[in-house]
């Protein structure tokens, strides 16, 4: 009887997982915009360009010497916004000397300030 019962009740816990609807996951900044992320060869080419600027070597100065630091290339989000002109967006993290996560920002490989995550 022990073993009928958990079976049952196995199965009607795995049913209820494909069965009930979840919440969907929505932006928490709904601009309106018509943005994508970049990916592969392409993301890597437009990293590497950013990396080797002038602009983002006198900000990562700039923050090293605020006592940010930057944790390489690995996490770097490349976002292209095609509503403003195909603007390209980078996302560099960089993190705080308590520990939390900024992201420096750059549009079209200019440096536009940090911004909390």
């Amino acid at each position: 009887m022990k073993k009928l019962l958990t079976v049952l009740c196995g199965g009607f816990i795995a049913l209820s997982l494909f069965v009930t609807t979840g919440n969907t996951v929505k932006a928490a900044d709904d601009c309106g915009c018509d943005v994508s992320p970049v990916f592969g060869a392409e993301k890597n080419k437009i990293v590497a360009e950013l990396i080797s600027s002038q602009a983002f070597k006198d900000a990562k100065l700039s923050l090293m010497y605020d006592g940010i630091s930057w944790k390489g290339a690995k996490n770097i989000e490349v976002i292209v916004n095609h509503t403003h002109d195909n603007a390209l967006m980078v996302g560099v993290p960089y993190y705080t000397q308590e520990g939390s996560l900024m992201m420096a920002v750059f549009i079209n490989g200019v440096y536009m300030g940090l911004a909390p995550m």
